[in-house]
């Protein structure tokens, strides 16, 4: 028994979310590691778009706003660490992915 997750719910969500990420990917007809190898550089791009794009929205935020700053930063920040989380559970998936299905 896992202490950390002792009924093992976190685990089954993981597996849920793999299996929803292999059919998607499936369906996509991702079958090569280097369709994989495209479909992770385009969640990298993605990852630096929306990164900018919160930088930006948050400096005009901040420069139109001076008196909110405080809650644009930290709203910016809860959403970076949404978007690093996110991504970074992505990567592993898709390497998961990789390695369970396109590995011989």
């Amino acid at each position: 028994m896992n202490m950390n997750d002792p009924f093992g719910r976190v685990e089954q969500k993981q597996q849920g979310n793999y299996d929803s990420l292999r059919r998607s990917l499936q369906d996509a007809g991702i079958t090569t590691l280097s369709q994989a190898e495209t479909v992770l550089q385009g969640m990298r791009k993605r990852a630096v778009f929306l990164l900018l794009l919160v930088l930006f929205l948050t400096a005009l935020g901040v420069l139109f706003f001076p008196a909110a700053s405080t809650l644009i930063l930290v709203l910016s920040v809860i959403l970076l660490f949404w978007l690093l989380v996110t991504t970074l559970n992505g990567f592993s998936l898709v390497k998961r992915y990789m390695k369970d299905e396109l590995s011989e």
